[in-house]
């Protein structure tokens, strides 16, 4: 059992993340924290976990009760990159030695491996951490937390980059773990299939106001009852302001009637003017009293993004890319032989395929081949934001490259519509979290009319509240759309056409 009293999150410029959290998580818990992007999960995780913030302080008690947790962050820490995978899971820090007695744990790591789809020896290869894929590096990062016995689990994004056959196995292993999960996610099927519980962070008022919300039971049924419930604060403030504007009605039919006889017998009676004086004394009182207490006003709740793609004239029959490569290659290893891809029109076109694959360098390659069509806008969104974005600049530079006053104007109204704040649109774009930065992508390619997309799981580091939005946005989009993903709704509901690759063999699937 973990327990929390009182938490409270301050940021450094003495904003508020989180107000006065207590949550109890038993054995057979497993709560899902969700929000928008920068709300404050990962922080309120690393601060469940007691990890050192330098942007912010926190306050509260957090009872561990002694357990053994296993941790695993939301991307690994780049001092690893030159290390072995063997290294990365025998060692706690990077510059220590492997203690002898740590190459014991191997035959653990294989079979975590094998579970994890890698190979059984992909620890003990001499391949350094930076030339693995997103979703090996993701794997890695699990066989480290899983090596060692662990009594509690804290997963920021457990799913981020995860090839679909590791997704299931994934969701079996939290539903079966014996003891308690904390976890972040933007998987709404994994949410769909594990959490028990929805711990819903949100910042209200135009993000002036930090709330939490606990529900007990599944993501669907807090999906429906957060509905329900918007729908009884709504009808309660509604009623609380009517009845409030009909006694102000009142209370100034009153002071009106009492204002009219000062004004009409004060001269004739001194004595009852004197009274009426008094009279309209108390009643200014109660005015104040009045106002001062006012009436619940409802919380502007947080809104998912509202931006779509202009609607522009587009050939159905045009043909986008007809490209054929021998074989894909990284040093000389071999990925994928025999690539034949036809993309035309307004095509929904996904890859697939187990991580390491070569998904993203296929993409990579297709990019490069395709970029300096004159007869396409193409938007490209990496694996890696920080690869075309220069993080020192703010979000109104990215947007607004040539600071025109109709640039900043335009950028400034999509932002907001993006839901950033004044701040957030000036302030360095390292300063933003993953989904905002994957926002900024997307508002790119509407101001630049963009007619073809190309991205590299685009749906990974939204919030679930924003994803469906997402999702309609690209299934409205009038252009072609090439991408990486392994979010199964994304797959399911805007992907026409599949490609997969498995075994160094590209495999056209038509979505049924």
């Amino acid at each position: 059992m973990l327990t929390i009293h009182h938490l409270t999150i301050t940021d450094n410029t003495g904003k508020s993340l989180i107000d006065d959290l207590n949550l109890v998580i038993n054995d057979t818990d497993r709560i899902a924290i969700i929000g928008e992007e920068g709300n404050g999960k990962s922080t309120l995780l690393k601060s469940i976990l007691g990890l050192h913030l330098s942007y912010a302080s926190s306050s509260g008690n957090i009872d561990r009760n002694h357990l053994n947790i296993g941790y695993l962050p939301q991307i690994m820490d780049p001092i690893w990159e030159n290390s072995t995978p063997y290294e990365y899971c025998l060692k706690e820090n990077v510059n220590e030695e492997i203690a002898f007695e740590a190459y014991n744990e191997l035959s653990k790591v294989a079979q975590l491996c094998i579970q994890l789809h890698l190979p059984s020896d992909f620890v003990e290869r001499e391949t350094p951490i930076y030339q693995l894929s997103g979703g090996e590096k993701v794997k890695l990062m699990l066989v480290k937390v899983l090596m060692k016995p662990v009594d509690f689990l804290c997963l920021d994004e457990p799913t981020n980059d995860l090839d679909l056959e590791t997704l299931t196995w994934l969701e079996t292993f939290m539903k079966e773990f014996n003891h308690g999960i904390l976890f972040i996610s933007h998987d709404e099927t994994l949410l769909e299939n594990v959490a028990t519980d929805i711990l819903l962070l949100e910042q209200v008022n135009k993000k002036t106001k930090v709330r939490h919300s606990f529900y007990h039971g599944s993501y669907f049924s807090f999906l429906s009852n957060r509905l329900h419930m918007i729908e009884k604060e709504e009808q309660l403030a509604n009623k609380e302001k009517q009845e409030y504007l009909k006694k102000q009605q009142k209370l100034n039919d009153i002071m009106n009637s009492v204002h009219h006889y000062q004004n009409t017998i004060t001269r004739q009676n001194p004595a009852k003017g004197r009274l009426l004086k008094k009279k309209m004394h108390a009643l200014k009182s109660m005015e104040k009293r009045f106002e001062k207490e006012g009436y619940t006003k409802l919380d502007t709740l947080e809104e998912a993004i509202d931006v779509f793609f202009e609607p522009f004239d587009w050939n159905p029959n045009k043909i986008i890319c007809e490209l054929h490569y021998d074989r894909i290659q990284v040093e000389n290893k071999t990925l994928i032989e025999d690539v034949d891809l036809f993309i035309k029109g307004n095509e929904k076109v996904v890859l697939i395929g187990n991580n390491g694959c070569g998904k993203t360098t296929l993409i990579q390659k297709i990019f490069e081949d395709l970029k300096d069509r004159e007869d396409l806008k193409i938007g490209y969104m990496p694996q890696t934001y920080s690869k075309n974005m220069d993080l020192e600049y703010s979000p109104l530079d990215y947007l607004a490259p040539n600071q025109t006053k109709e640039e900043i104007t335009k950028a400034r109204e999509m932002m907001g519509r993006m839901k950033f704040t004044r701040d957030e649109m000036i302030h360095q774009m390292k300063d933003l979290s993953e989904g905002q930065k994957a926002k900024l992508y997307l508002l790119r390619f509407i101001l630049e009319e963009c007619n073809v997309l190309i991205l590299d799981e685009p749906t990974r580091n939204l919030s679930p509240l924003s994803n469906p939005t997402l999702r309609k946005m690209l299934i409205e989009f009038d252009g072609a759309i090439l991408s990486i993903s392994h979010d199964r709704k994304y797959i399911e509901e805007v992907c026409d056409t599949v490609y997969e690759i498995k075994n160094q063999r590209f495999i056209k699937r038509i979505v049924a």
